[in-house]
């Protein structure tokens, strides 16, 4: 996780360093719908996920996509894993912040399963009158059945929208499931608006 969270800082330290023209005023970031996959026997998989959002100025719109991720063991000794960390742009000048960071689908299914998955989607800053959205719900988490475990910890933080501005933020319809044998399942989601 952490090289690819330090991939992540490193691009977007890179895309902070070249300045913008100053009519630039749409900024969208598209880093999420990747798919993983180990598929049986002696399986594993492992999947980390960072998208940053970038800078959007004059009643700019920034909008950054990091969710819709898919991971999977699939049976006999599996196990999963996935973490995806969204984190939305800015937008200057009555601006439009949307950060979508959910919608992940994580499964072992089967035999000797496990299944984890940690989804944390931070929404952006829309200044000047903005309007922020953040999404970072509707995960599902599935181990089903043998010796299941089954977790998942969802963390859906609203953004910024100042001065008058609307923070709408929804992190909810989150799935999480062991089904039967060993079976096991937990889920902690918390969602707060700032």
């Amino acid at each position: 996780m952490r090289s690819v969270l330090f991939s992540g800082v490193a691009l977007a330290a890179f895309a902070l360093s070249v300045t913008a023209p100053a009519h630039a005023q749409i900024s969208i970031t598209h880093g999420g719908g990747n798919t993983n996959v180990a598929a049986g026997a002696f399986s594993q998989a492992n999947q980390a996920s960072t998208t940053l959002g970038g800078l959007a100025l004059g009643h700019g719109v920034a909008i950054t996509n990091g969710g819709q991720n898919y991971n999977l063991a699939t049976g006999k000794f599996s196990y999963a894993g996935q973490n995806t960390t969204t984190v939305g742009g800015t937008a200057l000048g009555r601006g439009r912040v949307i950060t979508r960071g959910g919608n992940n689908f994580n499964a072992a299914t089967g035999f000797g399963s496990a299944a984890q998955q940690s989804t944390l989607t931070l929404g952006g800053t829309a200044s000047g009158h903005g309007l922020s959205i953040t999404t970072g719900g509707m995960n599902q988490n599935f181990a089903t059945g043998a010796f299941s475990n089954a977790q998942q910890q969802v963390a859906t933080l609203g953004g910024n929208a100042s001065r008058h501005g609307l923070n709408v933020v929804s992190g909810g319809m989150n799935l999480n499931a062991a089904t039967a044998r060993g079976a096991s399942a937990s889920q902690q989601v918390f969602t707060g608006g700032q």
